[in-house]
C-alpha cells in the first residue's frame, strides 16, 4: 500500500515527536536524585511498578519504574523516609527509614502465589493503571485461579473472560471481531501460533501461567504482524523455595444420558532452586484424557477418546548482576481417534489425527551502567499435524450427515525460527520524562504438506447422487517466507498527567516484497496525575503477516464436480474444473486503521468502572475470487486481496474490590464483526455460490459476562469457604443455510444459534493440614440447564433442517488442588 499524502504527513509528525523528545534531553538536573530500582524475588527488573516516596511531614509522591526497573526522586529535606511498591501479579513491598543519604534503594516485589504463606504480606490492588495505553485486560494469579470457567484445563476458556474476546465453536478465540490467526499469541514473549494456519493450537498448562494480558486496540509498536490484537501468556519460575501443586488427580462426571465418564485431568508443577540466589527451575506437566460424548450417535459409537499432554520446562540462571539467561521448552503431544466427532459426523467419517510439537526458546538480558537494557530472544517452533480417515469407505455427504471413511489423508509440517533483539533507553528528561526503545524482529517460516484426496459424493435427500467431486492427484510441496521486522517508540509523560506513546513500525517479508510502514499513537490522561481517573485513546495502523494456509491451498490441484439428473445417475453435462491459483505480485498486505477511545473512574466503594469505543477497518486480506464471474459454480478462484472486515464496539464495565482480594466483575459490549466475503470458498468440500457480505461467524452483537469470588457469610461455614461464579450471555453465531450441493440458499449468516446463556456457581473450600495447602471445589456448570446446543443441520433440503443438537447440559465437576513447600 502506497503511503498517501496524509499518511505522510502523520509519519513525519511522529518522527518528530520521537526526535524532538531527545533534543533537550541531556539538560542537567539541579541535584543528584536518588535512583530506585524495583526487581522480583528472582532479581529480574520490574518494569511499571508503582513506587510511592513518603518524606516526613510532606504528601506522597508518586513514581513509576521504566524498562530497566529504574525511577529517579529528589529528595526535598534530609530525612529517613519511605518506599511502598506495588504492581498487580506482585505483593506489595515497603521498606521504611531509608537512609537520606544513600543514592539507591533496591526494592524487592515477590509474585503473587496460588497460596498467600505469609500473613504479613499484602497483594497488590488492582486499579486505574494510568502508564497502560494499549485498550487491555490483565489476569493474574488470583483470577486465573479462582474464575471458575469451562473446561478448566484450557487456558483458551478462560481467555473470553475479557471483554473484547469471542471462543468459537471450534475452541479458537478472536479478538476484537477478528479471525484466529489475526490475533498475535505470545508466551514469554515469543509467537506460539501455529506456523502454517496461524491458529493457537499449542497448549501450556493453566497452572504455570502467571499472567494473562489481552489487548484489542492501542497495542504499542513492538506487536507487529497482526491487526486483530495480542493474547500475551507469561508463566511461572522457581524462587528459593521448592513448591508443588497437584491440581485434579480425581476424574469427573458429566450427567447426560445419565452419569458417565468425563474426563481425568491432572497437572502437576514442581519448581525450586537449582543454586539459591542464582538459579532455578520451573515444571509444569499436564495431561488429559477425554471422553467426548455424542448422545445423538448410536450407542458404542458415540464417544471420542482423546489424549493430550503437555510439558514446560524452564531455568533462569542470573549469570552476573547485570546478565539474566531463561530459557525454555515447551512440548505437546496429542492423540484423538475420532477427530471431528459430532451429532452430524459420526465415528467411521471422522479421521485419526495426531499433532506433535515442541518449542524451545532462550532470552538473555543485559543490563548497562546509566540505565541501558538489552533484550535478546530466540525460539524454534516446531509443528506436525496429520489426519487420516478411518477406512476406504466412499465419502458421502447426505443433508441429514456425512456417511463413509473421511476423503483426505493429510501430513503437515511447520517450523518457525523466531529472533527478537531489543534495546531499551535510559530515562531521559525533557518536557517530562521520555522512555524509549528500539526493538527488531526476524523470522523464517517453513511449510511443507503431503496429501492424498479420495471422490466426494453430495446425495439427495431420497439417496441419489446430486454432484461428485474428484480431485487431480497433487504432488507434496514446501514453501518459506522470512520476515523482518524493526520499531521505534517512546513513553513521554508530561509533566502535567498527559502519558503520549508514539511508535513507528516498519516490516517486510519475502512473499509481499513491499515496505510497510505503519504509525501509532496513543495517549493516556489522568488529571492532576492522579489514579483515580483515565482517559485513553488512540490511532493506528496495523498490518497483518501474509497467511501461508491461503497459499497452500493454491497447491491442491485440479478439482472436477459432475452434477447429475434427478436419477443420480445421467451427469447433466461435463465435469466442471475448478481450480485456485495465486499471484505473489497482485497481492497486497492486510492492515487494519484502528482508532478508540476509553474513558476509566475510581468510584466510591472501591468500584472501578470503564467504557470504550473501538473501530477498526481491515482491508486487503486475502479471499478467493471467481474469474469467471460471480454467478459461476467452478473456474479459476485466484487469491485477491479484496477482502474487508469492519468491526465497531462499545462496551463498559466495572469492577468491585472487597477485602482479602476478593472480586466481583461484570461488563456488557454491543459489537458489530461483518466483512464483505461472508463466503470461504475452499477446494475441499465449502459452500458454493456468489460472494456475498454478512456477518463474520463469531459476531455476537450483545454479551454480558461477569465473574468473580466471594466469602460465604453463613455462621455454620466458620472455615474459609469462598462463593465462586462464571455468568456468560451472548446473542447466538450466525450460519449460513446451504442445500444438499453445498450451494448457498438465501442470504450468508441470515439465520443464528439461540441465544447463549450459562451461569456456573459454585464452592470451595481451603483450608491447611499438616503444613500442606489443600482447595476442594465443587461447580455446577450450566446450572439453567439451557441448551446451549453446539450444532446446526444447515441444509434446507433436510427434514432436519434448522435442528439443533449437542446442548451443553448440566455438569457438576470437581477440583481438589494441593499445594506444598518447603
Amino acid at each position: 500500500m502506497r503511503l498517501s499524502s496524509c499518511a505522510k504527513r502523520a509519519v513525519a509528525g511522529l518522527l518528530f515527536l520521537l526526535c524532538a523528545a531527545w533534543a533537550g534531553a541531556q539538560q542537567g538536573a539541579a541535584r543528584s536524585p536518588v535512583q530506585v530500582t524495583a526487581v522480583d524475588e528472582n532479581g529480574t527488573p520490574v518494569a511499571g511498578a508503582a513506587i510511592s516516596v513518603q518524606e516526613p511531614g510532606l504528601g506522597v509522591v508518586q513514581l513509576w519504574t521504566d524498562y530497566a526497573g529504574h525511577c529517579a526522586y529528589t529528595l526535598r529535606q534530609d530525612a529517613p523516609y519511605q518506599v511502598r511498591a506495588s504492581k498487580p501479579g506482585y505483593y506489595q513491598a515497603q521498606i521504611g527509614s531509608v537512609d537520606p543519604h544513600a543514592r539507591s534503594v533496591r526494592v524487592v516485589l515477590t509474585h503473587e502465589q496460588i497460596v498467600r504463606e505469609q500473613v504479613d504480606v499484602t497483594a497488590s490492588v488492582p486499579g486505574i493503571d494510568v502508564e497502560q495505553t494499549a485498550g487491555a485486560s490483565t489476569m493474574n494469579t488470583p483470577e486465573i485461579v479462582n474464575i471458575p470457567y469451562q473446561t478448566s484445563r484450557d487456558i483458551r476458556y478462560l481467555l473470553p473472560f475479557n471483554p473484547g474476546v469471542v471462543r468459537d465453536s471450534t475452541g479458537q478465540v478472536h479478538v476484537a471481531g477478528s479471525e484466529t490467526w489475526a490475533t498475535l499469541d505470545t508466551l514469554d514473549g515469543f509467537d506460539i501460533r501455529s506456523p502454517e494456519e496461524g491458529t493457537l493450537d499449542m497448549r501450556v498448562s493453566t497452572d504455570a501461567v502467571r499472567t494473562i494480558e489481552a489487548e484489542s486496540t492501542r497495542y504499542p509498536a513492538e506487536f507487529g504482524r497482526s491487526t486483530g490484537g495480542v493474547i500475551a501468556l507469561y508463566t511461572g519460575m522457581g524462587d528459593n523455595r521448592f513448591r508443588f501443586n497437584a491440581t485434579n488427580f480425581i476424574p469427573s462426571f458429566r450427567n447426560v444420558n445419565g452419569i458417565r465418564f468425563d474426563n481425568f485431568v491432572p497437572r502437576f508443577t514442581f519448581s525450586g532452586p537449582l543454586k539459591r540466589d542464582r538459579a532455578w527451575f520451573y515444571d509444569g506437566v499436564e495431561t488429559e484424557y477425554d471422553n467426548i460424548y455424542i448422545p445423538e450417535l448410536p450407542a458404542n459409537a458415540d464417544t471420542d477418546p482423546l489424549v493430550r499432554g503437555s510439558n514446560l520446562f524452564k531455568i533462569q540462571a542470573n549469570l552476573a548482576q547485570a546478565d539474566i539467561l531463561t530459557a525454555g521448552l515447551l512440548l505437546n503431544d496429542y492423540h484423538s481417534p475420532y477427530e471431528g466427532i459430532s451429532s452430524l459426523t459420526p465415528q467411521p467419517s471422522t479421521t485419526n489425527r495426531d499433532i506433535l510439537a515442541w518449542l524451545p526458546y532462550a532470552r538473555d538480558q543485559w543490563s548497562f551502567h546509566g540505565g541501558t537494557l538489552l533484550d535478546i530472544g530466540l525460539a524454534v517452533m516446531r509443528f506436525r499435524d496429520g489426519h487420516e480417515p478411518r477406512g476406504d469407505a466412499p465419502y458421502q455427504i447426505t443433508p441429514e450427515l456425512a456417511e463413509g471413511s473421511y476423503f483426505e489423508n493429510l501430513t503437515g509440517r511447520s517450523q518457525r525460527v523466531e529472533g527478537t533483539a531489543t534495546l531499551y533507553l535510559p530515562a531521559h528528561h525533557w518536557e517530562g520524562t521520555h522512555d524509549a526503545k528500539l526493538g527488531l524482529d526476524l523470522d523464517h517460516i517453513g511449510y511443507n504438506q503431503d496429501q492424498t484426496r479420495a471422490p466426494v459424493s453430495y446425495l439427495r435427500e431420497d439417496g441419489t447422487l446430486d454432484r461428485q467431486t474428484t480431485f487431480a492427484q497433487s504432488a507434496p510441496f514446501t514453501m518459506h517466507n522470512a520476515e523482518l521486522g524493526a520499531y521505534i517508540e517512546d513513553r513521554w509523560q508530561t509533566k502535567d498527567g498527559l502519558l503520549l506513546e508514539p511508535g513507528m513500525r516498519f516490516d517486510w517479508d519475502e512473499i509481499i516484497r513491499r515496505p510497510l510502514v505503519s504509525p501509532r499513537l496513543a495517549a493516556v490522561y489522568a488529571p492532576g496525575g492522579e489514579n483515580t481517573t483515565k482517559i485513553s485513546a488512540g490511532v493506528g495502523l496495523y498490518y497483518e503477516h501474509t497467511q501461508l494456509d491461503y497459499l497452500a491451498q493454491t497447491m491442491a490441484g485440479i478439482r472436477y464436480d459432475t452434477y447429475y439428473e434427478s436419477d443420480g445417475v445421467t451427469p447433466t453435462g461435463p465435469a466442471q474444473e475448478t481450480a485456485f491459483t495465486a499471484k505473489d505480485a497482485s497481492l497486497r498486505e492486510a492492515y487494519a486503521l484502528n482508532w478508540s477511545l476509553g474513558a476509566e473512574r475510581r468510584l466510591p466503594w472501591s468500584i472501578f468502572a470503564g467504557a470504550n469505543f473501538l473501530q477498526k477497518r481491515t482491508s486487503h486480506l486475502f479471499t478467493f475470487a471467481n474469474e469467471s464471474g460471480p454467478a459461476a459454480l467452478s473456474g479459476d478462484y485466484a487469491l485477491t486481496s479484496a477482502r474487508q472486515d469492519h468491526y465497531n464496539s462499545i462496551e463498559v464495565s466495572a469492577r468491585r474490590l472487597f477485602a482479602n482480594g476478593y472480586t466481583v466483575f461484570v461488563s456488557y459490549t454491543h459489537s458489530s464483526a461483518r466483512t464483505n466475503s461472508a463466503l470461504q470458498y475452499l477446494p475441499t468440500p465449502s459452500p458454493l455460490g456468489a460472494q456475498q457480505s454478512g456477518p463474520l461467524p463469531w459476531d455476537t452483537p450483545n454479551r454480558v459476562i461477569s465473574w468473580g469470588w466471594l466469602p460465604v457469610p453463613l455462621p455454620i461455614l466458620k472455615k474459609r469457604w469462598d462463593f465462586v461464579y462464571t455468568l456468560d450471555r451472548h446473542t447466538g453465531f450466525p450460519y449460513t443455510s446451504v442445500n444438499a450441493a453445498q450451494q448457498v440458499v438465501g442470504s450468508a449468516g441470515s439465520r443464528r444459534f439461540p441465544d447463549y446463556f450459562s451461569f456456573s456457581p459454585g464452592l470451595e473450600w481451603k483450608f491447611h493440614f499438616r503444613g500442606t495447602y489443600y482447595g476442594l471445589r465443587g461447580v455446577m456448570e450450566n446450572a439453567t440447564g439451557s441448551e446451549n446446543p453446539a450444532v446446526v443441520n444447515n441444509v434446507v433440503d433436510s427434514p432436519d433442517y434448522g435442528a439443533f443438537s449437542e446442548p451443553l447440559g448440566r455438569a457438576f465437576t470437581a477440583r481438589i488442588r494441593i499445594i506444598g513447600s518447603k
